[in-house]
């Protein structure tokens, strides 16, 4: 969602179609700094462990949703010691503040692996429009029957979340992140679909960075 990801999804789709096999078969892609990824300068960069990868995305971003299945394919082939994270990016808006919190309340409540994908539904596909996070519960005890509807809200309004939602605001003015969804490698390196050029492309860049 936004800028560059409205210029390039025509490509990027369309040659998903083809798969993550694609990228295991062919010959090593020629990646290029600065065309396919941007290095971080020294002040941007973040202290993480080698291998962790970072998707910054949002609940309301449809391109970060059609990433969602490429991503978990990749995951079940992505080479060991590579780790992903899943940060909610926080821009300057208090929408993205208020998804960033049901996408940690999902989390510290265990909820976040069979809840994630309805978060996504109710914002593109239904085009909810829900006022809080108390809505946003209600839609979200709709589409799972087994959604702990109390614990996710006493977890959303409890104070321990905010250290988690400033973190992902942090982190996200820090990389210089322009776009959702992005990929930080490293805590040094930045990509995306549209720099990469496929899905196939962007997942074999992503562990090439990951091993530098």
């Amino acid at each position: 969602m936004n800028r560059r990801h409205f210029l390039t999804l025509t490509a990027g789709l369309s040659t998903a179609l083809f798969g993550l096999s694609t990228a295991q078969a062919a010959l090593p892609f020629a990646f290029e700094e600065g065309v396919h990824y941007k290095k971080l300068p020294d002040t941007a960069r973040a202290l993480v462990a080698k291998g962790t990868v970072q998707e910054f995305f949002f609940y309301g971003c449809s391109h970060c949703m059609d990433m969602e299945k490429p991503l978990h394919e990749w995951l079940n082939s992505k080479p060991k010691g590579v780790a992903l994270e899943q940060v909610p990016a926080v821009f300057q808006s208090p929408a993205w503040s208020m998804l960033a919190r049901v996408h940690y309340a999902l989390k510290s409540t265990n909820q976040l692996t069979s809840t994630h994908a309805f978060a996504f539904d109710i914002f593109i596909k239904d085009r909810a429009k829900p006022k809080n996070h108390q809505d946003i519960a209600d839609l979200l005890a709709i589409k799972n029957t087994a959604f702990d509807k109390d614990t996710f809200i006493k977890s959303y309004e409890s104070d321990t979340l905010n250290a988690d939602v400033t973190r992902a605001a942090k982190l996200s003015a820090q990389y210089q992140l322009e776009a959702v969804p992005a990929f930080v490698i490293n805590g040094q390196y930045v990509t995306d679909l549209p720099m990469a050029g496929s899905h196939a492309k962007l997942f074999t860049l992503i562990e090439q960075l990951a091993t530098k």
